[in-house]
């Protein structure tokens, strides 16, 4: 096979982000499956936690980057 160095373009990505994300969405609100599993948790709760986690290890890699490797 030929190597071939071309790049997508934008509509390309754009096409095949929607696939991967929007198709499987627009399918699982098309079924709307029962989640019993999911009764009684705060999801806003667990997602502030995330993202506050998230913030903690992004300012720990800036400190040790910027400080640690010298």
């Amino acid at each position: 096979m030929a190597n071939r160095k071309t790049e997508d373009c934008q509509i390309c990505k754009f096409i095949r982000w929607y696939l991967m994300l929007g198709i499987p969405v627009i399918a699982l609100m098309w079924a709307q499956p029962e989640m019993n599993y999911l009764q009684g948790v705060d999801a806003t709760k667990i997602l502030g936690s995330v993202f506050f986690l998230a913030l903690v290890a992004v300012v720990a890699w800036k400190y040790y980057d910027e400080f640690g490797r010298k």
